[in-house]
């Protein structure tokens, strides 16, 4: 089935009642990865692979090509997109189904090649949340498979999370915690993030402290892109969590 049609279908369904439509995504028989991207991808995820939170879309741009390579796994057998009330996930699920395999392998690889995108302004606040505070929980509990600096690891399986946006974040703990990602059989790492967040991250209050603290991690968006991987290596995350 087309993506033009697949997204024709699924406009017409009610779970799109509260949120702005998705851009028409139509098919390509294109084969390189910034073809690929720009027809399929930027819509939702920018032309940059920024995000657009009117979309409720992150930022992609920099993310390692095992991390994709496991989501669209995922997306395509049913273990994320499967529930259509999670309408960004239950998106991608057709987008991801829709493509060749040779595609998406060309996809994430032009994905990972992306400069990535540091969060500002409104991207990167968190109202009445504790970077202090957060600090803490992300120490004993997120450090050891996400690293130190939020980098991600891959050994672990854990994305980076630097470079995503403060929303994002929150809004993917609370799937979590809910039940809504990572509950399905067979999503390892997904099951790892439920029990998380369901035996150490109390209250929505320390989420949105660990989001915060998640967020002063991030390098500074003005500097050179050289400058920002030195931060990101270099820098000491402990030292100041609450700048």
């Amino acid at each position: 089935m087309k993506l033009h049609l697949i997204f024709i279908l699924l406009g017409g369904m009610e779970v799109y009642a509260a949120d702005p439509a998705p851009p028409v995504v139509t098919a390509t028989k294109a084969t390189d990865g910034k073809t690929i991207f720009q027809t399929v991808c930027a819509q939702c995820h920018g032309a940059d692979g920024e995000g657009k939170p009117e979309l409720k879309s992150p930022s992609i741009a920099g993310m390692p090509s095992w991390y994709v390579n496991t989501q669209f796994a995922n997306l395509r057998e049913g273990r994320r997109g499967h529930d259509a009330a999670d309408q960004q996930s239950f998106m991608m699920a057709a987008i991801a189904k829709a493509l060749q395999p040779e595609q998406i392998k060309a996809v994430i690889a032009h994905v990972e090649q992306m400069p990535m995108k540091v969060p500002t302004g409104k991207d990167r606040e968190i109202a009445n949340a504790s970077a202090q505070d957060g600090m803490r929980l992300f120490q004993e509990r997120c450090m050891e498979c996400h690293r130190y600096n939020a980098s991600g690891e891959m050994a672990f399986g854990s994305p980076p999370l630097i470079g995503r946006q403060s929303w994002y974040l929150e809004e993917q703990l609370k799937k979590f915690k809910a039940g809504k990602r990572g509950a399905i059989k067979n999503d390892v790492n997904g099951a790892k993030m439920v029990q998380i967040t369901n035996f150490f991250v109390e209250d929505e209050q320390m989420l949105r402290d660990v989001v915060a603290y998640i967020m002063t991690l991030n390098p500074d968006p003005a500097a050179s892109p050289e400058e920002q991987k030195k931060q990101v290596i270099e820098g000491s995350p402990f030292e100041s969590a609450a700048r």
